[in-house]
């Protein structure tokens, strides 16, 4: 009896070597014959149904530490099923059915007249089109291979306010997005021309229907210049010119003060690259890829028939020959020769979509804006993102909430804020914004990230040194063993009297 009190006082304990066999948890939604394939390859041979976690055995041999290793496959998890996790080093490898979306990612605040850019990844049962549709509208496609495909979707946004698009693959709707479009910024374009043409007019017109002030100099004959003036407004942002006027003062000067250009209409594109180098220090290459005069380059626009060489400080516009090289200013080159015809076609999403990719890498900074990845769920805390302000303030409202801003230590114009949304919906940002909220309910991206959000924290929890203490146990008597000692033992006391007598 008091060795057993001593015994039970000191609470002895001892280590043994930890189950480091990796045990395979599947959701529901894994098919048998994945599992079976994923199971030969990583050659682990004890394998569970996520339901597992409900039966009194499995419990024990995670929560006595027998298990040390888990490995989830598909992503059906619930919190509470996590939870049950905390003494294990978990890994994770995701599982979505075909033709389903596996990630997904867009902006959820833009301005209006911004790209918008949607992009993820879908395991595609057979080539097929996945397209964004604003009511009977597509807006941009692309063809899938069988397979895993990594996408992306861009298309103006020419809507202002609360915006929802569709993602469909084969006429089956996948998503709804849903974004805010802010208010445009103005800015203030300059072109100066040696002589007016269709193709400048039109996009000065088109410009100028998006709320931009717009002033056209083109040069009629030798000192004569005609000016057109849109939406009158201050100092030019951006000059629009051609070639020819590379070595205008007023061009040089721009550049000089690190204002964006656009250099359009050209021609003879060897000899006007070089002009253009040698006036405004860029260093344009170029490779000719046909004979012909002009080459389509989809959806009836045409161009030179040359392709832009690579450069470390050049950004350019995916699928054509326009790109933008980053000098004390921003210089971008367009070898468009013809984009006016789909204006006059009426297709003007096409027109739009191919000057707002143009123009939206020669912008100049905007003040105050606004960052949020889409989507964003209820319960899962997201994280605004705010640069260029002009104020330094301490707080932003979301909803009724006022919540802090952290700002950084190494750009003080740029903060952010971390936020957990309690409620689904539209939530109201700073009074005259908003932001989308999803619920977690058999949305899309939602399992994945929060899959992501815990590996993560539980990548933060645990140092290496840590995780290198789970491969050994620490074991000591249960305390029901106790008991039943503690019980034997003083039965026997009771008893000993009795057979000495």
């Amino acid at each position: 009896m008091w060795i057993l009190l001593v015994g039970y006082f000191l609470q002895l304990e001892w280590v043994i070597p930890a189950n480091s066999n990796p045990v395979l948890i599947a959701d529901a939604n894994v098919p048998a014959t994945y599992l079976n394939k994923l199971k030969d390859s990583l050659k682990i041979a004890d394998v569970v149904r996520v339901n597992a976690l409900n039966t009194a055995l499995f419990r024990s041999r995670l929560f006595d530490g027998m298990i040390d290793s888990v490995t989830l496959i598909g992503t059906g998890f619930a919190p509470d099923v996590l939870g049950q996790l905390s003494r294990q080093t978990v890994q994770w490898i995701p599982y979505d059915p075909p033709d389903q979306l596996q990630l997904i990612r867009w902006k959820g605040m833009i301005r209006k007249g911004e790209m918008q850019r949607v992009s993820g990844s879908i395991y595609s049962s057979q080539k097929q089109v996945l397209k964004i549709q604003f009511g009977n509208q597509t807006l941009d496609s692309l063809s899938l291979r069988a397979g895993l495909n990594d996408f992306t979707l861009e298309f103006p946004t020419f809507v202002q306010g609360r915006t929802e698009v569709e993602l469909v693959l084969n006429q089956k709707p996948l998503d709804t997005l849903r974004f805010f479009a802010r208010n445009p910024e103005p800015v203030s374009y300059q072109f100066i021309l040696d002589s007016p043409d269709f193709e400048s007019k039109t996009l000065a017109d088109w410009l100028g229907k998006q709320g931009h002030s717009v002033q056209l100099i083109a040069t009629i004959s030798k000192d004569i210049r005609n000016r057109v003036n849109i939406n009158r407004g201050d100092v030019a942002d951006v000059l629009i010119t051609d070639p020819a006027n590379a070595t205008n003062p007023v061009v040089k000067k721009a550049v000089a003060q690190g204002k964006p250009v656009l250099i359009m209409n050209v021609s003879d594109a060897e000899t006007e690259c070089k002009t253009v180098n040698q006036a405004l220090g860029t260093n344009w290459k170029l490779r000719k890829t046909a004979n012909e005069t002009t080459v389509s380059v989809g959806n009836g626009v045409r161009a030179l028939p040359y392709q832009l060489l690579d450069a470390v400080n050049q950004f350019p516009v995916p699928g054509f020959p326009v790109a933008v090289q980053k000098t004390p200013a921003k210089i971008g080159l367009s070898l468009l020769s013809e984009t006016f015809p789909l204006k006059l076609s009426g297709d003007s999403i096409a027109y739009g979509r191919i000057w707002t990719a143009i123009l939206t890498l020669l912008q100049p900074v905007h003040t105050n804006n606004v960052e949020i990845e889409a989507p964003v769920f209820k319960g899962i805390r997201s994280r605004i993102q705010l640069n260029h302000l002009t104020g330094k303030p301490t707080a932003v409202r979301i909803g009724k909430d006022a919540v802090k801003l952290d700002y950084s230590a190494i750009n003080g114009l740029s903060a952010e804020a971390s936020y957990l949304f309690g409620q689904a919906g539209w939530q109201w940002f700073q009074d005259s914004l908003a932001i989308y909220v999803d619920k977690p309910d058999n949305k899309t991206g939602f399992d994945n990230r929060l899959m992501s959000d815990y590996l993560r924290s539980r990548s933060m929890e645990f140092s290496v040194q840590k995780t290198a203490s789970l491969h050994v146990l620490h074991v000591k008597i249960p305390d029901w063993v106790w008991i039943l000692l503690f019980i034997c033992t003083l039965t026997m006391l009771w008893i000993e009297p009795k057979l000495s007598i």
